[in-house]
């Protein structure tokens, strides 16, 4: 799975890192949708598909309501 950051995305200024185990389907899938769109990194999809998680769930912060609308809008995810 390609972690590197695609061209024109910014990285937020505090980041920390995340280490977890995904089903194998999963990633496999990922793998897929990233190879499919050479402009969206594997850092970027985790990051809106965690966003929009929070925002769904309502608990999510401004900062990550801003992260949700911006994987949205600004990105071709």
């Amino acid at each position: 799975m390609r972690s590197d950051t695609a061209p024109g995305v910014s990285v937020p200024k505090a980041a920390s890192a995340l280490d977890v185990q995904l089903p194998e389907d999963l990633v496999s899938a990922m793998e897929r949708y990233l190879a499919s769109r050479p402009n969206v990194c594997a850092q970027r999809l985790l990051q809106t598909a965690l966003a929009q998680f929070l925002v769904q769930q309502g608990g999510a912060r401004p900062e990550v309501r801003e992260l949700y609308l911006e994987g949205l809008f600004g990105s071709n995810l």
